[in-house]
């Protein structure tokens, strides 16, 4: 009992600990990106990086029932089960900040390239041409080399600690794709997803898995890590993705534009594009989705994502500056 007042005591000073560092980026650059997460890291892809399921949906299933069975021991009104409770808290707040968690307050790639997050129409309208002209050239390959994307090979070639969900339709319904365990390092992803959508989805969890905690910011490295592979299909799937991210900015800003650019795609991309919004509308506006928003949007928030879910749509900002202005191609190897 006495360890257990102790660990359940170790949240105070925790509480202000992060809360410190969430105000002083610099120091998280420095001693914790630079060398404790790494390492890290590099533990967690030696140990679970040879199992080929993920470990870290079962301890997250794990963590589920017992944080319900303590809260219900609470019923009894023992102070003993308020201690079990708040020690649980305790390990599991440590562990999530230590493994990976203090990433969401290092620097930002726009405060390191001094990127602006507002941006002119006339650099989105230039944006989404390159990309148009850039989706035509792979669709040309994609369909001399006749390439289709074999998902298996695709993650052996990563060679990380990438893993397919085993409980994929917990997460479609909440129209989720993918997503980064930090206890465990793992980046999964859910194979039942239209292909177009896999390889960004795999980069987009691997670029967690590097550290980029930001949803924007981790959309953008798989978008930049998509379109340097060396098959076109996978090239096309960072485009395309792109290309979506881009005119869903059109459709929320200037509506009456959307028509001028969906009649200069090419038929493939318009096939895709209806077989992503047939796919996902079979998983909308359900309840478990809604309370899965409201609480991802609150996580993202106390972790210095003042857009909370919405983060995932400040992408823009960077693939805009990325063909305008070429700042974050600085980041690209």
């Amino acid at each position: 009992m006495k360890y257990r007042i102790i660990i359940a005591l170790a949240l105070i000073p925790q509480v202000i600990l992060v809360n410190f560092l969430k105000d002083n980026p610099s120091l998280i650059d420095k001693y914790y990106v630079g060398f404790f997460y790494n390492s890290v890291f590099n533990v967690n892809t030696f140990i679970f990086s040879k199992i080929n399921f993920p470990i870290g949906e079962i301890l997250y299933i794990i963590i589920i029932l017992l944080f319900i069975y303590l809260v219900y021991s609470l019923l009894s009104f023992k102070f003993k089960d308020f201690i079990n409770l708040l020690a649980f808290i305790s390990v599991i707040y440590f562990c999530f900040y230590s493994f990976w968690g203090l990433n969401y307050f290092r620097t930002s790639l726009s405060e390191k390239f001094n990127i602006e997050s507002n941006y002119e129409f006339i650099e989105l309208d230039s944006t989404i041409k390159k990309i148009i002209i850039e989706i035509e050239k792979e669709i040309k390959l994609i369909d001399d080399e006749n390439q289709t994307i074999n998902i298996d090979k695709f993650i052996k070639d990563e060679n990380s600690n990438i893993k397919k969900s085993i409980i994929p339709e917990i997460f479609l319904y909440q129209r989720v794709s993918g997503h980064f365990i930090p206890f465990t390092s793992e980046a999964v992803f859910i194979d039942d997803i239209p292909v177009v959508d896999i390889p960004v989805v795999i980069f987009h969890e691997q670029a967690h898995q590097m550290g980029y905690a930001d949803e924007a910011e981790a959309s953008f490295i798989a978008f930049t890590k998509a379109i340097k592979s060396n098959y076109a299909n996978i090239r096309y799937s960072g485009y395309f993705n792109a290309l979506i991210n881009l005119l869903n900015d059109v459709v929320k800003s200037h509506p009456e534009e959307i028509d001028t650019y969906t009649s200069e795609l090419d038929e493939k991309v318009l096939n895709d594009i209806n077989y992503l919004q047939n796919f996902w509308s079979k998983y909308s506006d359900n309840i478990f989705d809604k309370i899965t928003n409201f609480i991802y949007d609150f996580y993202l928030k106390s972790n210095n994502q003042k857009s909370g879910i919405l983060s995932y749509n400040q992408v823009s900002t960077y693939i805009i500056d990325f063909f305008q202005r070429d700042q974050l191609g600085k980041i690209i190897n």
